[in-house]
């Protein structure tokens, strides 16, 4: 049920481009100086400030019901955006959209990292974003399905209006039906024994070994824990594997329809198949990184993958190699997203902290995504080279920061082996898992 809700989500926060190219811009006058690029960042405003707020409820209140509102909650907000008329409505819809997203990716990793151990987490996390990612690799062709609707002589004869309310009606019906569904904490769920309880509980934390109760952390202990200098590096990871994720999400109809020059159907169909490959490889990668358990060097590759990808659509000449060259880079960024996640997790011993970790990540993740909603202008069109060329550089960035981090964290595993250091995050026998 996370991922269904995941990729609804998904579909709702990147519809806009799709209706963008079926009419929406027209009608609105999205083209208008930096309208679009505007209707695309106020999303992320509320998205980073009510993720944190929203870590510290879902424990308290239950993901069950809690995220159930937030799921009809933002339904509503798209089905509204089919009967706009304004730009500025749009955007305030937009607004709305990001402060009911929020709750749910860092709840739904929070809710993970309190049931699985350390080398269980990356396939799990890689599962549930990558089922998410098949729903919205069809995104674009549903879209373009619904775009043709027509009915009547009116506003309702305009397809991209059909975008936004058949998939708003979707995810409000999914949210009622969530309840029935939906996993919730350990410590809350119906179907396990108090002593099974206790074991979930435990196995994942080794602070708890005594069968201490779970604890819900205050505001101040939560922004205590923001203190740890390593949470910005982590963040500084998630920042730009979701920058590059939303740049090609927002833009990768456009620069098929105008960069590439294929038809408006086709440059819908087309953006599945990049989605699908990246889903496959992204979990043979988890995989492999749990097996080995090592997580830098899956982390590298996949960085340094979108890196050559990028750079073959930007310099390729012929459309079916820069194509390629999509997979590439649709692989790269979308697989660093639940990698980077699980990265964080990794490196935190106590689950009260986890949720913390995974808000501060997925806030500053939402940064990102005001980035990737902005480095690519329409006056750039139809190489985008600015923007192309500043996702390339955040990825380099992610390799170094990477990269160094790992070695850093390599090193206080081994002092703390040989004895020279003090329990590692307070938690005597924790290792981090570079």
């Amino acid at each position: 049920m996370l991922c269904v809700i995941f990729g609804l989500s998904l579909l709702d926060r990147t519809n806009v481009s799709a209706a963008y190219i079926a009419g929406l811009a027209k009608d609105l006058r999205l083209d208008i100086g930096a309208r679009y690029n505007i209707a695309l960042l106020i999303f992320f405003i509320g998205y980073a400030l009510f993720e944190l707020p929203s870590n510290l409820i879902i424990r308290r209140l239950g993901a069950r019901y809690w995220l159930s509102f937030l799921i009809i909650s933002w339904g509503a907000c798209v089905l509204g955006m089919g009967f706009v008329h304004s730009w500025t409505t749009l955007t305030i819809l937009r607004a709305l959209l990001g402060v009911f997203e929020a709750g749910l990716f860092p709840g739904a990793i929070y809710i993970i990292g309190s049931w699985y151990r350390q080398f269980e987490t990356a396939k799990r996390v890689s599962v549930f974003y990558m089922a998410s990612l098949l729903t919205s690799g069809f995104g674009p062709i549903f879209a373009y399905v619904l775009s043709l609707i027509r009915v009547g002589d009116g506003m309702y004869r305009s397809g991209w209006r059909w975008i936004f309310i058949i998939e708003g009606i979707a995810t409000i019906v999914a949210g009622f039906v969530a309840p029935l569904f939906l996993i919730e904490f350990p410590e809350k769920v119906t179907f396990l024994t108090p002593r099974q309880k206790h074991i979930a509980v435990t196995r994942v934390s080794l602070e708890q070994r005594q069968g201490d109760e779970v604890e819900h952390p205050t505001v101040m202990q939560s922004l205590s824990m923001l203190r740890d200098w390593k949470i910005g590096v982590y963040s500084i990871q998630y920042f730009v594997a979701a920058s590059s994720v939303y740049s090609l999400a927002f833009f990768q109809p456009i620069i098929l329809r105008q960069g590439m020059h294929f038809s408006y159907a086709l440059s819908q169909v087309l953006s599945s198949p990049p989605h699908l490959f990246a889903i496959v490889l992204s979990l043979s990668f988890a995989w492999l990184s749990d097996k080995i358990k090592m997580r830098w060097p899956i982390l590298i590759a996949q960085s340094v993958t979108a890196m050559v990808g990028l750079l073959i659509i930007l310099y390729a000449q012929a459309p079916g190699v820069r194509y390629f060259g999509l997979f590439l880079a649709t692989f790269g960024t979308q697989a660093n997203v639940p990698a980077s996640l699980a990265y964080g997790q990794n490196q935190t011993a106590r689950v009260q902290k986890r949720g913390v970790v995974a808000a501060a990540m997925i806030s500053v993740g939402a940064a990102g995504g005001i980035t990737g909603s902005t480095i690519f202008q329409s006056k750039d069109a139809p190489l985008y080279l600015p923007g192309m060329w500043a996702t390339i550089g955040m990825q380099v960035l992610y390799s170094t920061v990477t990269l160094c981090m790992s070695m850093y964290l390599r090193k206080m595993n081994r002092l703390a082996d040989e004895g020279k250091r003090p329990a590692l995050e307070g938690v005597e026998g924790f290792r981090y898992a570079p």
